[in-house]
């Protein structure tokens, strides 16, 4: 299993143990420094005590350093088995004495001795052994001379001492991060709960259940549980927007559907040539207009606000779009003999929106002027920049029969058509898309009448990136 799909419980009780085996290793580094620096001081006393006791039976006889070692003195250091004691009495130009001769001198940084006595570690007989150093002065009559005298001890004891203080900081540090591991291991597991209670809510839920989690749940996952509302949502937008289509697109094609399988099952009942071409022509007219029927529900669905909520918006360039769709406009605006022009910018012009939407909105309007305009007539495509200088403004204008104002209010509407148009290829959904996809870009579609002539000024304004 990789480590970003294990147990989160387990995650969290091991980025708690590193820091803590850190900690607890660099207590345990000072532990073990403390306890040999506090053995030291202790062991130390007891060497110095036996240096003194060394150094006060020391004589100064005829010119010359005599000694009469105390060994009790000496016997006090040597209480475990485990250690030997060393000594050795020399002149303060190092002369030896008495005792052992090779010890291991005084480091030249602790030189030269004076009142105060010194301590420092060395090797001897290939046994590390701590050594004390002090100095004093011997007088008779006729001389007074400083001498010094080392007292050394092996360190068995001390060595066994700091160990055992470290091993009992250590035992003392392992169970407190048992403890700590345990307590944070059930911890959290009781405070995953209502992340429990979470999982078994949604569980019991059916599919088309799409409601807002609203269960009480820690600070921490409160984002993680609104970015599930928010799936929700969405989720529920796009099922909106498919039941919406699926109830559109079986209510509208069931009817045109008939009506082809109606004329298909006459032209093959029909022998007269001319009724069968008859019915050809009414069959490929039927055709024309299902077709455009699936192209405008499928056009619908992508440019409902609820079914592209969650698609986001790139710079696009308006004018470049407003042309092209223009220039594709003018063959059929020739075939039916209106003249299909372009006023206004021709620079680049950039706005936040989905270039596929904005196509398909001046598709629809061109599309509709160029139907409902009879032959002769004029539309005009403009793209102007406003008094504002901050938005720009996209308008279809014609010079045809226009919309009487009565229905202004109603032409928005799915499916609403206007009965005394005599059309009847169009199916009442392109200016609903085109509601739609304005509202999806943040702004509105405007229906006036010209000021010269007769006609439609469709108009939405969209603001410059």
């Amino acid at each position: 299993m990789k480590w970003r799909n294990g147990s989160l419980r387990r995650r969290l009780v091991i980025w708690l143990l590193i820091p803590l085996l850190v900690v607890s290793s660099l207590m345990l580094l000072e532990v073990r420094t403390n306890a040999i620096r506090s053995t030291n001081q202790a062991f130390d006393r007891a060497l110095l005590s036996s240096a003194l006791a060394i150094a006060d039976r020391v004589v100064l006889i005829g010119g010359k350093i005599e000694v009469d070692v105390p060994y009790v003195a000496l016997e006090m250091l040597t209480s475990s088995a485990e250690d030997r004691v060393f000594y050795q009495v020399s002149t303060i130009q190092g002369e030896f004495i008495t005792g052992y001769e090779d010890l291991p001198p005084v480091p030249d940084r602790l030189l030269p001795l004076r009142e105060e006595p010194v301590f420092y570690d060395g090797v001897y007989n290939g046994e590390t052994v701590r050594i004390g150093a002090l100095s004093r002065y011997v007088a008779s009559v006729r001389k007074a001379t400083r001498f010094q005298v080392l007292v050394a001890e092996t360190m068995g004891t001390r060595t066994s001492l700091s160990e055992d203080i470290l091993a009992s900081a250590a035992a003392r540090q392992i169970v407190l991060i048992v403890i700590a591991a345990m307590i944070v291991w059930f911890g959290i597991g009781q405070g995953l709960k209502p992340l429990t209670r979470l999982e078994e809510a949604l569980n019991r839920r059916s599919p088309t259940d799409l409601r807002p989690v609203l269960h009480d749940v820690p600070i921490e996952v409160r984002h993680l549980v609104g970015a599930i509302n928010q799936l929700f949502q969405r989720l529920e937008n796009s099922l909106k927007t498919m039941q919406r289509f699926t109830a559109d697109a079986a209510h509208q094609l069931r009817t045109p559907l008939a009506a082809l399988r109606t004329q298909a099952e006459l032209g093959q009942r029909e022998e007269d040539p001319k009724k069968i071409h008859r019915i050809m022509e009414t069959i490929a007219s039927s055709t024309r207009q299902t077709s455009h029927l699936a192209n405008q529900l499928l056009a619908s669905a992508r440019a409902a606000p609820e079914g592209l909520a969650g698609r986001p918006f790139d710079p696009i360039d308006l004018c470049e779009i407003t042309r092209a769709v223009t220039g594709s406009k003018v063959p059929v605006a020739i075939e039916r003999g209106i003249d299909l022009g372009y006023e206004g910018i021709t620079e680049p012009t950039l706005i936040m929106g989905d270039a596929t939407l904005i196509e398909e909105l001046l598709k629809n309007l061109v599309h509709n002027a160029l139907t409902y305009c009879p032959d002769g007539s004029s539309v005009t495509v403009r793209l102007d920049r406003e008094k504002s200088g901050n938005r720009v403004k996209l308008t279809v204008e014609d010079n045809g029969p226009g919309i009487p104002v009565e229905h202004h209010k109603d032409v928005f509407k799915r499916f609403y058509r206007i009965a005394e148009t005599g059309q009847e290829e169009g199916c009442g959904l392109g200016l609903s898309i085109v509601k739609e996809i304005a509202a999806r870009h943040d702004t509105k579609i405007k229906l006036d009448r010209p000021k010269e002539h007769s006609g439609c000024v469709f108009s939405v304004s969209f603001k410059l990136a």
